[in-house]
């Protein structure tokens, strides 16, 4: 063997555990947890509101919306839209409903648009419809360079939400003085951790919260910071004027059959918003597309189909949102299944991900960053070939997670493949308590010096460049003073103009170096690896819920894990998914 494929397969499959000393229940460093607790930080604030009982029936004058797809509905749905008062419902009886453009909601709060039931409520997207239902502001406007953008005084710390101003007397000129509004907490570029981007743009670590209150020094938001805001990075609060409320679309099927949308559902600058119980099928991009929101909900919803085929497509497609909850969906036919990009704080729990590979490969499944910079966000209870932080146009830090199957494999080929893949600029990731690979899974080693090829059969990658590159030029360890030949360069260029995706090639040691890995089970050693033993610790049931969910039913919680019985236990979108297929 080569020293070169020696290095390759010591970076692939050995977790080092340089991360600070465990703290949360003996298993996790507090300063790698979140307040993750669902319908307090993460979710809809207080749950899904299950109070709305007046129906606008959209069927009835004066919408006389036609049932029967023969007309399109969309005039008349958008004029109950308009038309319905705070918590009333425009309610889609049984039919089909064609829509020749989508329903556009802008700021609409505190109504709910309802079918009868995915099974019975169909939303037909005809050609020219793109976005069947579009909610929120339309984007945030704190990208804009004469937008209003406050400096955050001091050094505040993670959990703080009073922030000190040194002038909020801007935000009067705001409704209410911004109180209520939405905000973009955001720090200038890390080099130390890093948090890196090979086009140089600043400012991309963020989270978005919310202006709770205000006084003549301060303002407080709601939820907290989620890691410190040390003055040398300029923190900076910026609010934004355009938002959703309390909307929700449940119990309905959204289908792109007969068109060519690039897009089936879209939540821009929406708070406490939720999609339940829908199906979005047939889409040729992406799903559904939540961006700029706070404490939104995916959940019991099934997403399938994607008619495209290369980049550009995810069943969630997840920009810059902080604490929303996706729980107990079921993505199949998706690559990837859900994408995440300079997102924080979220909860990503017990959905079901099934065949990512319409490319022809076992492809990317869950990918926790694809735009910089992702933190703090938890995966947990999670069914997927592929977990991957690809690296492709920046980095991420401490996600966790937890309690997942990452299976690496596909009924639609005898492939196997990667069932983690860590990619370059990663950082400070936990992966506790997982199961990792399938029963006869294959370990198969290509010690050629170009690299590896789909005829590997892996557990962990560490430290890889971006996704889509086979092997690397080097190595580098910043945290060793040993950074990328591209890095001095790329920090003194102009925005927009660094090497991109075809730089930084050397293998990041310092992504395997702060990885902590705990307690996974894997199939290649029928075990958990002798240098991931727990050492006494005791696995926690689940890092953001207190007591088994009631929609779990008889099956048990935790499903998955060392402690459990895996092989024979499955999720409920699992059990969903398998009686749809039969």
């Amino acid at each position: 063997m080569t020293t070169r494929s020696a290095l390759l397969l010591a970076c692939l499959f050995v977790a080092s555990h340089d991360a600070s000393a465990d703290k949360q229940n003996g298993i996790l460093p507090d300063d790698r947890v979140a307040d993750w607790r669902p319908g307090s930080s993460v979710g809809v604030p207080g749950g899904i509101p299950t109070t709305r009982k007046v129906l606008l029936d959209v069927t009835k004058p004066p919408f006389n919306v036609d049932p029967t797809g023969a007309q399109d509905a969309q005039p008349g749905i958008a004029l109950a839209v308009a038309k319905a008062a705070e918590n009333e419902v425009v309610y889609l009886p049984a039919g089909t409903y064609r829509l020749n453009r989508g329903i556009a909601l802008g700021c609409k709060s505190r109504i709910t648009i309802r079918g009868a039931g995915p099974d019975k409520t169909f939303l037909k997207m005809a050609p020219g419809c793109n976005a069947a239902i579009d909610i929120g502001g339309g984007g945030g406007d704190w990208w804009y360079p004469d937008r209003l953008k406050l400096p955050v005084l001091g050094s505040p710390k993670r959990k703080t939400t009073v922030l000190p101003i040194s002038d909020p007397k801007p935000l009067d000129a705001l409704p209410n003085g911004g109180v209520g509004m939405l905000c973009q907490i955001a720090l200038k570029n890390d080099p130390k951790l890093p948090v890196i981007v090979p086009a140089n743009f600043e400012y991309m670590r963020r989270q978005i919260s919310r202006i709770v209150a205000r006084s003549a020094t301060s303002v407080t938001i709601s939820p907290g910071l989620l890691t410190d805001h040390p003055e040398a990075l300029a923190p900076r609060l910026a609010p934004n004027a355009r938002t959703a409320e309390f909307v929700g679309v449940e119990d309905l099927t959204v289908d792109g059959e007969n068109c060519n949308a690039q897009l089936g559902l879209n939540l821009s600058t929406a708070f406490g918003c939720w999609i339940r119980n829908v199906h979005v099928l047939n889409i040729t991009n992406y799903h559904v597309s939540i961006s700029d929101s706070l404490q939104c909900e995916i959940r019991h919803s099934m997403i399938a189909k994607r008619k495209g085929l290369g980049s550009n497509g995810a069943g969630f497609l997840v920009g810059t949102v902080s604490n929303c909850l996706f729980e107990d969906n079921i993505l199949t036919e998706q690559f990837p299944h859900i994408e995440v990009n300079g997102s924080s704080g979220n909860v990503f729990a017990y959905n079901f991900c099934h065949d990512s590979t319409i490319m022809g490969v076992v492809g990317c499944s869950i990918n926790t960053n694809h735009g910089a910079h992702s933190n703090f966000n938890l995966y947990e209870g999670n069914v997927s070939p592929k977990f991957q932080s690809d690296g492709y146009h920046g980095g991420s830090s401490h996600d966790t997670a937890f309690r997942n199957w990452f299976h690496g494999s596909s009924d639609k080929t005898d492939q196997f493949w990667i069932c983690v893949n860590l990619n370059r600029f990663t950082r400070c990731y936990s992966l506790v308590g997982n199961v990792l690979g399938s029963p006869g899974q294959r370990w198969i080693y290509d010690n050629a010096d170009n690299g590896y090829g789909y005829d590997q059969h892996l557990i962990y990658s560490f430290g890889m460049p971006n996704m889509g590159n086979g092997g690397f030029k080097g190595t580098a360890q910043p945290s060793k003073g040993r950074p990328w030949k591209d890095w001095e360069s790329v920090r003194s260029g102009p925005a927009g103009k660094g090497p991109g995706p075809g730089g930084f090639q050397e293998l990041d040691l310092d992504v395997r170096a702060t990885t902590l890995v705990k307690g996974n089970y894997n199939y290649k050693d029928k075990g958990v690896a002798p240098g991931e033993a727990l050492n006494g610790s005791t696995l926690p049931k689940s890092l953001y819920r207190s007591e088994k969910p009631a929609w779990f039913g008889e099956l048990p919680w935790p499903a998955f894990g060392p402690d459990t019985a895996f092989e024979k236990n499955k999720i409920p979108a699992q059990l969903r998914f398998e009686a749809m297929k039969k």
